[in-house]
């Protein structure tokens, strides 16, 4: 063989070498092959996460795969999508059947909030884990790594592939309407080693989880759902009190971040959220904490941006921002033509050049290798359901996991003695104003049903005169009352109801914050005051253990209980 052809052989051995036996050799090249075959209207489909109406595969759905190709779907319980372990198995595999049929038959990312506690779109056949705050009131990370584990089995059984979690917000707002105890709480290195512990659970797991809701949603005084917040921290402050959790889990593994939609001045001084912001995405996430990650933005049809931007020109902002799944959620007022209305508009701004094609192909890139890291990237290996799904959800091995976390995760503020145990017996009266959120509620009252024994009064939200005066009579005759105050911040009323609960049973009472320990420097003294960080089956369970016996009660609350002031900054 001549010289020249010899080196020619050994310069095609060279390069070919290393896609035939590396792996990631050959996964980059499968996925710049995919890249380099797509259509515009195929690439940009891949970048947005949408929602969809009812428990099967409708030709509405379907017709946002095949039509417009789009990579993700995101499951609501609101939207009808979520009715036991089964429906969403087979909803899930039939999508991704759909995906199989169309061209380059892509996978389908598919995602839910299941963070725990009051966020948990999962229920009816689920285990529904404790809080965030719960788990970190237990001190032991590793519970929640294990119940991050537990809740990836259990959307893996179902065909959901995606958890919007762990919240990394490290909440400094009592009066924060958004974030409290979905929080690991107001420590951040406690928030730190929890968010990493909760990371590396769902990676274990095989299931994407991001991180959220970067650069910090937690000393916010508006819920972004409904307006724009704003963090006015200054950088210094942002680096020690906000960043830590989001470098813990980026070191955990993280493959994803969900974005906030928050003003952030320190960081973007042009009134841009952060999921807008070119600075913040790619400034500092990008540059300043080296992720290499996917992006996922917050839902646009929030009205954080939404009523400022339009979800459209949000979704354009953000792609040129450093965003690379642009998410459109089943947000409370807005009209479903939205998502096409969104995807619309990135089509035509990469068309006029307003988003570089190199951005957009950045974007998909990134989806395309998030897919195929983690075996998503085929869809007819995903179109069968599980046979097994209700039995691999909602395990005897996981409600014990809950019920743990809910025993050592019950917090005593002060003495408990002589007030519990309290009688097992009509003459214990609970009294509990509902939240106003049907799903917790049935949970919460199938809960203190299951008590046996104590009479209940379940009262409205705020209740009024009224509802007060009979809850005062019943207290003047009971041996015990047990409050369980849902929302005291939200609701004058309930604050109302303690303070009359307090006169009429004076050193009778107990006090439970079942949501939100920051509700007890609202509410009177008492003879007893806990808290359980929220009402999910497992913790209503460790209550009713922790009330009627001698059991101890060994959390310590992660947050920063003050009744003064709108943020706990100056208290660190």
């Amino acid at each position: 063989m001549p010289i020249r052809s010899r080196r020619f052989l050994a310069v095609c051995c060279a390069l070919l070498l290393p896609i035939l036996f590396c792996p990631k050799a050959r996964a980059a090249s499968e996925t710049s092959r995919l890249l380099s075959s797509m259509s515009l209207e195929e690439k940009v489909g891949q970048i947005f996460m949408l929602w969809f109406r009812g428990p099967v595969a409708s030709e509405d759905a379907a017709a946002l795969i095949r039509d417009r190709h789009v990579g993700g779907l995101i499951l609501y319980a609101t939207a009808g999508n979520i009715e036991s372990p089964g429906q969403v198995a087979r909803l899930t595999a039939d999508m991704q059947a759909v995906a199989a049929a169309t061209g380059h038959g892509l996978g389908l990312l598919v995602g839910v909030d299941q963070e725990g506690g009051p966020v948990a779109r999962l229920r009816k056949g689920f285990t529904v884990f404790p809080s965030q705050m719960a788990q970190a009131a237990t001190g032991r990370a590793d519970l929640a790594r294990r119940a991050a584990s537990a809740t990836a089995r259990e959307l893996a059984a179902v065909g959901i592939n995606v958890d919007f979690a762990p919240v990394a917000d490290v909440n400094v707002n009592p009066a924060n309407p958004v974030i409290g105890i979905r929080s690991f709480g107001s420590d951040p290195a406690t928030a730190a080693r929890f968010a990493a512990a909760a990371t590396t659970g769902y990676r274990n797991a095989g299931v994407i989880c991001t991180p959220k809701h970067f650069p910090g949603h937690g000393d916010t005084s508006v819920d972004s759902h409904v307006g724009l917040p704003r963090v006015d921290h200054d950088r210094r402050t942002l680096d020690r009190v906000d960043f830590p959790p989001f470098r813990a889990a980026l070191a955990a593994g993280a493959p994803a971040v969900m974005t906030a939609h928050v003003l952030a001045p320190a960081l973007e001084p042009q009134g841009l959220p952060a999921t807008l912001s070119r600075r913040v995405l790619g400034g500092i996430l990008r540059g300043r904490m080296g992720f290499s990650g996917v992006i996922f933005t917050d839902s646009l049809g929030m009205g954080a941006v939404a009523d400022t931007w339009g979800t459209a020109e949000a979704a354009v902002l953000a792609l040129n921002a450093g965003a690379d799944i642009l998410l459109v959620g089943a947000d409370a007022g807005r009209p479903a033509s939205e998502r096409l209305l969104a995807m619309d508009a990135v089509v035509q701004a990469v068309r006029s050049g307003r988003v570089p094609v190199k951005r957009l192909d950045a974007a998909v890139a990134r989806v395309l290798r998030l897919k195929q890291r983690y075996g998503l990237l085929v869809a007819s290996k995903l179109a069968l359901p599980a046979p097994d799904a209700a039995e691999r959800a909602d395990t005897p091995q996981n409600a014990a996991l809950a019920k743990r976390i809910a025993v050592r995760a019950l917090t005593a503020f002060g003495p408990t003695k002589p007030a519990l145990p309290a009688a097992r017996d009509a003459a214990t009266l609970i009294v509990r104003p509902r939240l106003g959120r049907e799903a917790i509620d049935a949970l919460a009252e199938a809960g203190i049903d299951a008590w046996h024994g104590p009479q209940a009064l379940f009262l409205p939200p705020d209740p009024d005169a009224g509802a007060i005066a009979r809850a005062e009579a019943a207290a003047r005759q009971a041996s015990k009352v047990i409050l369980l105050a849902t929302n005291a911040r939200k609701y004058p009323g309930q604050r109302r109801l303690a303070e009359k609960l307090a006169l009429a049973a004076p050193g009778r009472l107990v006090l439970v914050a079942a949501e939100s320990p920051y509700d007890l420097p609202l509410l009177p003294k008492a003879a007893a005051r806990l808290a359980i960080y929220g009402e999910t089956p497992a913790g209503m369970a460790a209550l009713g253990d922790a009330l009627f016996t001698t059991q101890l009660f060994g959390g310590r609350c992660p947050a920063c209980i003050a009744p003064a002031g709108p943020t706990l900054l100056s208290t660190k």
